[in-house]
């Protein structure tokens, strides 16, 4: 992703989530959850997790490009389980004017 950008993340899962009343998708960086979407922020299909970052969201994350952005989805149902996926990595890279447009 690029900072200052409003990127889409597709998130593919090998189990349905359509039937969780929880969801969490966390991003972190440094050591820091720096962006979470919860379910109201989902779009959840059969084997899909769509979450969409705002500008500001991307803005959070450190303009040094050595550091990752760790991301984890975790999910609840109704019947008190809970799941939680393997953690991703991506990259935050750098724009040349900070700020939003």
């Amino acid at each position: 992703m690029i900072r200052g950008t409003t990127p889409t993340f597709t998130f593919t899962t090998d189990m349905d989530l359509t039937g969780a009343n929880v969801l969490y998708v966390s991003f972190m960086q440094n050591g820091r959850v720096l962006v979470e979407k919860d379910i109201s922020d989902a779009e959840i299909k059969a084997d899909e997790v769509v979450v969409k970052l705002q500008q500001g969201d991307t803005l959070r994350f450190d303009k040094d490009t050595s550091r990752p952005v760790s991301i984890q989805i975790r999910a609840g149902f109704p019947d008190g389980s809970r799941v939680a996926s393997n953690i991703m990595t991506t990259s935050a890279d750098r724009i040349l004017k900070d700020g939003e447009i």
